[in-house]
């Protein structure tokens, strides 16, 4: 049976699911959280080893009232069929379904209440929950607890992810549980970390563009180092959604499958 254990504050419970990978970290993170009526966040992936071990740290918490989703990603929904079947809770998610989430949205149950905030750039239906009265963040795939986010056109949009980030670093936070990896305890370096991330690649882009046009594949061979490849496929889409906001700015133009300084 996968691991449970409790995270502080006491309401906050998570369960990583078997299904490591180099995308997925240890597993995908699920959050229980509540009690007497908890809200499952991002089911996880449908193992049902995974499935089981939800269930059985929600009903030590009470009966699953709500389950949210933070996107579509299928290592963070997978599970939700089978917990709609053996708990018949509602889904809450953004764009789909009869409720669909509305930024800005409160959400109350088992004595937590949850802020929606649409995030996109990992993907369009991207959201967060922020945990008002423990200052938490559900980052999903926003943020990790390590290493960093692929952003993949033409779902996913640095434009949108760049401003996500700078979304949630005005919050009062103190600490982050995201959808992979551990949590996260120092929330603003932690995000400021990854701001400063994007703009050191954005420069390194712009260095090596000024040599002459490159693909993305080329500029990857360039920048990165010791790069695992499995993970070669997510850097080429990440250094591509950075092209689509250069491009977009002005700041580089299309020369068929490359890209030069404007």
């Amino acid at each position: 049976m996968a691991g449970t254990v409790d995270a502080p504050p006491d309401l906050l419970r998570v369960v990583t699911a078997p299904n490591p990978s180099p995308f997925t970290l240890d597993g995908t993170n699920t959050y229980v959280l509540g009690r007497g009526q908890v809200v499952v966040i991002d089911p996880g992936p449908e193992v049902a080893e995974h499935v089981e071990a939800v269930l059985e740290t929600a009903g030590q918490a009470g009966r699953v009232a709500l389950i949210v989703v933070t996107h579509s990603h299928r290592d963070h929904t997978g599970a939700v069929s089978p917990l709609v079947a053996a708990t018949g809770a509602p889904v809450r998610q953004w764009g789909r379904g009869e409720g669909p989430l509305a930024d800005g949205e409160v959400l109350s149950t088992g004595g937590a209440t949850l802020r929606v905030l649409h995030t996109p750039g990992h993907a369009p239906d991207h959201v967060a929950f922020y945990w008002e009265e423990e200052r938490v963040l559900f980052s999903g795939d926003l943020v990790l607890g390590r290493g960093t986010v692929v952003v993949a056109p033409p779902s996913g949009s640095m434009e949108d992810y760049l401003r996500s980030l700078d979304r949630v670093a005005d919050l009062d936070l103190r600490m982050i549980a995201p959808g992979h990896g551990p949590l996260i305890w120092d929330p603003a370096g932690w995000i400021r970390g990854y701001v400063d991330h994007r703009r050191e690649r954005e420069r390194q882009i712009l260095q090596h563009l000024a040599d002459g046009p490159r693909t993305p594949a080329e500029l990857v061979g360039l920048i990165y180092v010791s790069l695992d490849p499995r993970l070669r496929g997510a850097a080429e889409a990440t250094v591509e959604a950075h092209l689509v906001k250069l491009l977009r700015e002005g700041a580089v133009r299309r020369e068929g499958d490359r890209y030069a300084q404007v």
